[in-house]
């Protein structure tokens, strides 16, 4: 049996996905959450084998509770819903470590054949994604391409630096001694040189060029 945590913030959309999840004799749907706070807590209490998340939910995103369950709980596959399909959002889920990315354009029964599928160490993308996340590759080569250090700033390079080892806007703030607004406009400016948006970029970026 692969037990599931489902986490949505309407709450007639848990219940409706949660209904199409339990109609599969092979799935059972352990907790129901309303943002990726809650997500977080109940997948530490219940364990699930695998984590459906809407990608977009208050108090913590989808992308975000991702990163959080791929460190803290890396054996529970973690399965995205979406109802954006935006090559920037695909790439991230997929560099974030999603196990799957899906629309909520998706069938109850294809729904519950992703979940077995990616509890099983498959992957799984919706046909329609598939595309996306193409050109978001293709995008980060040429933004990535032919790109230099020498005009970062010390302060600037300080915060890539921090950016590359996974730390959020407040970790940096309190580790350089900035206030949240700097953080922001030093990060404005470092996008603005590099010509890499996406913060995953930015660390993958900041790695290739070693300035790690």
């Amino acid at each position: 049996m692969t037990k599931v945590l489902l986490a949505d913030d309407f709450p007639l959309v848990r219940e409706a996905l949660t209904a199409a999840l339990e109609r599969h004799p092979d799935i059972e749907v352990v907790a129901m959450a309303a943002d990726g706070i809650e997500a977080l807590e109940l997948a530490h209490e219940h364990q699930p084998d695998v984590v459906v998340l809407d990608l977009q939910m208050p108090r913590m995103s989808g992308l975000v509770a991702l990163k959080r369950l791929a460190s803290e709980l890396p054996k529970a596959r973690v399965l995205l819903l979406t109802a954006c399909e935006e090559p920037d959002t695909v790439v991230d889920a997929i560099s974030a470590g999603a196990a799957g990315f899906v629309t909520k354009r998706t069938s109850g029964a294809d729904l519950a054949e992703a979940v077995l599928a990616v509890s099983r160490g498959e992957a799984v993308l919706s046909p329609s994604l598939t595309a996306c996340l193409v050109r978001g590759l293709r995008r980060d080569e040429a933004e990535g391409r032919d790109r230099t250090t020498g005009s970062l700033s010390a302060s600037e390079l300080n915060v890539l630096r921090l950016i590359a080892d996974g730390c959020t806007d407040e970790q940096i703030s309190r580790t350089l001694y900035m206030s949240p607004r700097t953080v922001q406009s030093r990060l404005a400016q470092i996008r603005a040189k590099t010509g890499v948006r996406r913060r995953t970029q930015l660390a993958r970026w900041a790695i290739e060029h070693l300035v790690t």
